[in-house]
């Protein structure tokens, strides 16, 4: 039966997606929905295009794309003199369109504010992103591009008193959202990241922050990060780790782990070893996104997943994140966004087939429950499945209601009796 899924797939997946112009990543929920409704788990690398922007000539995108990543989070800088690519708008473009081109979510992130604690310049700074050379570019790539507004800025658990930094925390994040929604046109999903140099994923569930935010947010599209250099912060502990993650998950809310790795710096680089791979085993089996550090350029070396920025030369940690049997971007791929891989949110079916297939359920998109129309030749088995030809659970409500027990996605659901069939494809937003 799976092997008869996949086979369909190629026919007509994504038909009853959107048939419409896609729009954009969006949340729903804890879940990332791509630009055609699919559900999105991101795994994937940080990436500092052009050798963090000296050298206009070095991009990667190609070499990462083997690795089975489906998103790459790029620093970028508002302001930093000497690294000339970052005032070279049609450098920017070009990354983010070679992402595209390589089906990988790109991720763009200002780097200026890193582990700083300024309010106001953060105010200030995030501007650059509804500037007349930025927000152009990210008008091109709607449909799936993620802006980060900023890597790791502001302080609440280092500062004397955490609940007025907590408030300022919030209060900032919250000018930045109405100051950004105010632009016409800039409906695309913003990251946040965690205070405390990215460390702190508990401030997202005190006073209930985040969901403070997305209430906040217009268009109540909000994805939150935090960046696991945990040594201190959850001492090594991958049972602590774990309870980290619980308690976000517990709130509901879109969360990354935007920055995973093996090593944490202090007094010196590469000081700690951190115990990434119980992490990491534990976002496999809980659906989490997660994106790693570094593919290249970093300060530490054994940081790296290359050593030389090619795929051919991963270093022993970049073979981990990419091999390893539980949880490596190759061997457990997530998918890739289905309007990336496609181009297109359509079916390649006719109009006629898509409208006798729709007919058959209805609300379709729905939330989970949906109805089937009498057609009482269909009605005598009914079985569904994901778009990997994995057979889902669906609850028979009674009265012709139906319910499938899983998240936001696309599914294939399949009306049989002894002589025909028929695929009906359903949408759960």
């Amino acid at each position: 039966m799976k092997q008869f899924i996949l086979s369909l797939i190629g026919i007509m997946v994504v038909g009853n997606l959107m048939a419409q112009t896609p729009g954009r990543i969006h949340t729903s929920g804890k879940y990332i929905l791509g630009p055609c409704g699919d559900t999105l788990h991101l795994k994937g690398i940080n990436y500092a295009p052009y050798n963090w922007g000296y050298d206009v000539n070095e991009q990667r995108i190609s070499e990462i794309a083997q690795s089975g990543a489906n998103a790459v989070r790029l620093p970028w800088y508002w302001s930093n003199p000497g690294a000339d690519v970052y005032y070279n708008y049609v450098a920017l473009d070009s990354i983010i369109s070679k992402c595209i081109q390589f089906d990988l979510i790109p991720i763009l992130e200002l780097h200026d504010f890193t582990c700083e604690n300024n309010p106001s310049d953060l105010i200030t700074g995030s501007g650059w992103w509804t500037n007349a050379s930025v927000f152009p570019i990210l008008q091109k790539y709607r449909h799936s591009i993620i802006v980060n507004i900023a890597n790791e800025a502001l302080y609440v658990n280092w500062t004397g008193n955490q609940a007025a930094a907590l408030t300022s925390y919030q209060n900032t994040y919250e000018t930045i959202i109405n100051n950004l929604r105010n632009v016409t046109g800039f409906d695309f999903p913003i990251m946040i990241d965690a205070p405390d140099c990215g460390q702190n994923s508990d401030v997202f569930i005190t006073s209930n922050t985040a969901n403070q935010l997305i209430n906040t947010d217009p268009e109540h599209n909000l994805i939150f990060s935090a960046h696991a250099y945990w040594y201190a912060y959850a001492n090594n502990d991958s049972t602590q780790m774990a309870n980290k993650i619980n308690a976000v998950l517990a709130a509901g809310i879109p969360f990354v782990l935007g920055e995973i790795a093996n090593q944490q710096d202090d007094q010196s680089m590469c000081q700690y070893n951190l115990n990434y791979q119980p992490l990491l085993r534990y976002c496999e089996v809980n659906k989490v996104n997660w994106l790693a550090w570094s593919w290249d350029r970093d300060g530490c070396p054994q940081r790296q997943l290359s050593t030389n920025g090619l795929f051919a030369s991963l270093t022993p940690y970049g073979n981990d994140l990419v091999n390893n049997p539980d949880y490596g971007l190759n061997t457990k791929p997530a998918a890739k966004s289905h309007f990336l891989v496609h181009g297109a949110c359509e079916s390649t079916a006719s109009l006629s087939e898509m409208e006798m297939l729709s007919a058959t359920v209805f609300p379709n998109p729905n939330t989970g429950i949906f109805r089937v129309l009498p057609g009482d030749h269909f009605h005598v088995g009914m079985t569904c499945y994901d778009l990997l030809g994995n057979e889902i659970a669906l609850s028979d409500l009674g009265s012709g209601t139906y319910q499938i027990q899983s998240p936001p996605g696309m599914y294939l659901l399949k009306l049989h009796t002894p002589n025909q069939e028929a695929i009906v494809r359903i949408v759960v937003r």
